[in-house]
């Protein structure tokens, strides 16, 4: 999902910071890599659940690392961790690795269909995630609120929220399809790197189908205006 900035000044364009590809490769890769590289190191030794339980870690261990940088963990990374520890729980109740690989097709389902849900009523969620990313909480954050409250800029959050939503429940079937036919291992290895690429390509469709939107009215303010 796109990075959506306020230019409510010239200024502000200036003030957007410059992605860092760097940054990006610290955050990405060790999602990406390391739950698959921990079940194939693990399960040379351990059975398939123990293997599956290490290999879902990596968000437990994302959190700790937070903590002792003195960073709180975000609601949704909290949520995500519940529903690791649940499905881990389930997984060495009834002895079923699916619960544990299941997680994640359930978790992309119940995005996608809240966010095409929140679209389908006129609240989209995008509107509410884009304001979380782009300000701060207090009077900022209000303030790009009612900046956002057009109609035409709610219409725009519409369609991402329906195009993202109807985008993760195809992600999410493509999932289900992956675990009926391969191995728990091999859907570890495999599940991330498609998630990335899945949400590439989201990123790149809300860019582009913003941007026209932006030059048909400039007032939407969703993007920085580029300087001159």
């Amino acid at each position: 999902m796109p990075l959506l900035t306020d230019p409510s000044a010239p200024e502000a364009a200036a003030k957007v910071p410059s992605v860092s590809i760097r940054a990006v490769l610290r955050n990405v890769i060790p999602g990406t890599i390391l739950p698959g590289l921990l079940y194939f190191l693990a399960s040379r030794q351990l059975s398939v659940i123990t293997s599956l339980a290490i290999a879902s870690s990596v968000p437990v261990m994302d959190t700790l690392f937070r903590l002792v940088r003195g960073r709180k963990p975000s609601t949704v990374g909290m949520v995500f961790l519940s529903l690791t520890g649940i499905s881990i729980g389930l997984a060495t109740l009834f002895d079923s690795p699916t619960l544990i690989v299941g997680k994640g097709v359930l978790i992309t389902f119940l995005f996608g269909a809240s966010l095409a849900v929140s679209a389908a009523i006129g609240r989209p969620l995008t509107r509410t995630i884009a304001l979380h990313l782009c300000a701060d909480p207090g009077e900022q954050r209000q303030a790009l609120a009612e900046r956002w409250e057009r109609p035409q800029t709610v219409a725009v959050f519409r369609v991402l929220s329906f195009g993202w939503g109807f985008w993760l429940l195809i992600a999410a079937i493509n999932q289900l399809m992956l675990v009926a036919v391969v191995s728990p291992g091999t859907f570890i290895a495999l599940e991330r790197p498609m998630t990335l690429t899945a949400t590439a390509i989201g990123i790149t469709w809300s860019l582009s189908f913003v941007r026209r939107r932006q030059l048909a009215d400039p007032e939407l303010g969703l993007l920085p205006a580029r300087a001159a």
